[in-house]
């Protein structure tokens, strides 16, 4: 019986954890991820030197950068991001993620001293129904800064740097996930869980 009882919780183990992903993409050559990676002579968003590097070359373009995430939508997953700034000014950069049947993405806008919410459809913020809140990211080189996006309970919820700045009740749709800038941004590690995949 105390066999029996020891091989059921060894099942049981096993089954929980195969039943969850946790990646980490350290952009070292190694990767888990498809990125969109391109280069011209206006932007560019390339994996180097253990990056995921954009930058805008020439002033009022924008420069994203894609991939899928291979989570599962109904259930809840975290998406943790750690970035390098290499010049907080007026500009902007963020995240883009999920995406709807008329190709709508909710766009995370970090500035200087704002943070928004909003829908982006392509390159493009789509006017009204956004979420503004003040922050004060402080001018420097090279800041280092953590966002994570979380799916809990029906639920999008955003932090910066473990300030909790944004909460929503949303579906979410696909499991799209975007990287832009209007100047330079590097991603430095991404870190995605998902500790129930339904299996």
């Amino acid at each position: 019986m105390k066999n029996l009882f020891i091989a059921l919780c060894l099942l049981l183990y096993t089954s929980v954890a195969t039943a969850q992903i946790n990646i980490t993409e350290t952009f070292d050559g190694v990767g888990t991820l498809d990125w969109s990676e391109y280069a011209d002579k206006d932007v560019s968003a390339l994996i180097e030197m253990g990056a995921l590097d954009l930058e805008v070359k020439k002033e009022g373009f924008i420069v994203l950068c894609h991939t899928d995430l291979p989570v599962i939508p109904e259930y809840d997953f975290k998406v943790t991001a750690k970035l390098l700034i290499p010049k907080i000014d007026e500009k902007e950069f963020g995240i883009l993620f999920d995406m709807d049947e008329d190709y709508n993405r909710q766009g995370l806008v970090f500035m200087e001293d704002k943070f928004i919410a909003c829908k982006y459809n392509g390159n493009t913020r789509i006017a009204g129904n956004s979420y503004e809140l003040p922050i004060k990211l402080a001018k420097s080189r090279n800041r280092n800064m953590e966002v994570t996006i979380e799916r809990k309970g029906g639920r999008i919820i955003v932090y910066y740097d473990n300030i909790e700045i944004f909460k929503q009740k949303r579906p979410f749709y696909d499991a799209k996930l975007s990287f832009f800038t209007t100047t330079k941004l590097k991603v430095e590690e991404l870190i995605v869980e998902q500790p129930y995949t339904g299996d």
